[in-house]
């Protein structure tokens, strides 16, 4: 790879995650690798995991399930954001399985599955408090009895999803259980068996909720975080991504010298300014202007100045023996140092999942195979 900047995938670290997650939890396992594994690669974890067994790879959209099918998957693949009305021929040519929550969509995956002689699998998506997708739990019945009848669907599972599993005050995720709950007991007044029962996210696995379903639906904890700033005293998580670039201009200059855009950054002493070839188009976020830590020769050096759209200075006068070059680490560890995408997180407002996919996406990726 001839590239300066590069993110690194441990995908022994996924492997593992998914490995304690498992354990944990002590069921089946729905992996999550919908946004291009969170910015990970979806292709590469997706093959990485599949030997683990997991029941189903989780997607969002129609895209996702066709490039992970052509990928050679052998997993079933659920389609969590459902699909459009355009999108049904091909959910019931390629076998996926998909959320359902609309009555119009269920009528025309019938008539679509009758036409080619086949069954469809279904996870009906029940809204328990989110307010984002599915069907609102109270009208459940309702929506069950409209597709019950319904030829070429089977209804195979049902699932919800926590909103703030990964807050302290569980309250609102034991009402969001308890609805979900009332909900399976509908369903089997409509005699109906559900095969696959899945509302436990990565919270909600880290706080032992909804593990009694026979399956749970990890998504960041697969790749080594906990959501937020939730610690993860459960289980043992290894970050699997790190992001490395490398020194490509070094000068000293006398106090009082201007860096970058704006000239937001005055030397406050003589200096010693590293340049990197890296910026807000490479996912390093133009918040951590003034305000972001790289690791150079294992030392903490800050960003000063504005971050470029392809450049970011350093302050490296602390670090002894410093050269072009050198390595510098945006995200992962170095020496005793590590920085973290909730350390990232934290500086600019925002969550881990957003550095995950921002840098992961923007970056050529290389990785690092499990051994066998």
């Amino acid at each position: 790879m001839l590239t300066t900047n590069k993110v690194i995938i441990d995908l022994g670290a996924v492997r593992h995650n998914f490995r304690q997650i498992k354990t944990l939890a002590g069921a089946g396992v729905v992996a999550v690798v919908k946004s291009d594994a969170y910015g990970h690669g979806m292709i590469p974890v997706a093959q990485t995991l599949e030997p683990e067994g997991p029941t189903y790879f989780g997607v969002f959209e129609l895209e996702e399930a066709m490039e992970l099918k052509a990928s050679g998957c052998g997993v079933p693949i659920l389609i969590m954001m459902g699909i459009l009305a355009e999108q049904v021929s091909a959910v019931v040519d390629n076998g996926f399985t998909v959320a359902l929550f609309q009555k119009a969509i269920a009528r025309r995956i019938s008539d679509a599955a009758q036409q080619r002689q086949t069954v469809v699998p279904v996870h009906i998506k029940v809204d328990t408090g989110m307010t984002r997708l599915g069907v609102t739990w109270a009208d459940l019945p309702d929506f069950l009895q409209y597709v019950l009848p319904l030829k070429g669907i089977h209804l195979k599972g049902m699932f919800s999803h926590f909103a703030v599993s990964d807050e302290p005050d569980l309250a609102f995720t034991n009402k969001q259980r308890e609805r979900f709950l009332w909900a399976v007991n509908e369903s089997d007044k409509l005699n109906i068996s559900f095969d696959d029962l899945h509302v436990s996210n990565s919270g909600a696995i880290l706080t032992k909720k909804g593990l009694d379903f026979g399956l749970v639906r990890p998504g960041i904890a697969l790749y080594g975080s906990s959501p937020a700033k939730m610690p993860s005293k459960n289980i043992s998580l290894k970050r699997a991504m790190s992001f490395k670039s490398r020194i490509v201009q070094l000068r000293s200059v006398p106090a009082d010298t201007p860096v970058s855009y704006g000239c937001t950054y005055n030397t406050k002493s003589s200096s010693t300014i590293a340049t990197i070839p890296v910026g807000y188009d490479d996912g390093y976020n133009r918040l951590l202007s003034n305000n972001g830590e790289v690791l150079v020769r294992g030392t903490r050096v800050p960003v000063v100045g504005r971050v470029c759209m392809n450049l970011t200075m350093l302050d490296v006068s602390s670090v002894e023996g410093v050269s072009v070059g050198d390595e510098a680490v945006l995200l992962g560890a170095q020496g005793k140092e590590e920085i973290t995408a909730e350390e990232i997180a934290e500086k600019i407002g925002t969550i881990n999942y957003e550095i995950y996919c921002s840098i992961g996406k923007s970056n050529l990726r290389s990785y690092l195979y499990p051994a066998e």
